[in-house]
């Protein structure tokens, strides 16, 4: 069975990261896949999980999530 791709939003001191974790077998197919502007395989899982701190709900929308990214980081099964 081939390990899930995750996705998180995680806050980190004054930061907010959107982090990939993709295994090892995974991140050629991964990489070329976002060069080609798609990725998609039937046979993997991908999962988001985001943490939702109270000052990231909007007022006017509080179902509504918005912040900033300042960091986006890839990992693999390496």
């Amino acid at each position: 069975m081939i390990e899930p791709i995750e996705i998180y939003v995680r806050h980190s001191g004054e930061r907010n990261l959107l982090m990939f974790y993709v295994p090892e077998e995974m991140m050629e197919q991964f990489i070329q896949g976002i060069k080609a502007g798609r990725f998609e395989d039937e046979t993997v899982n991908i999962n988001f999980e985001m943490t939702v701190r109270p000052e990231w709900r909007s007022k006017a929308y509080p179902d509504h999530v918005r912040l900033e990214v300042n960091e986006i980081t890839a990992s693999s099964g390496v």
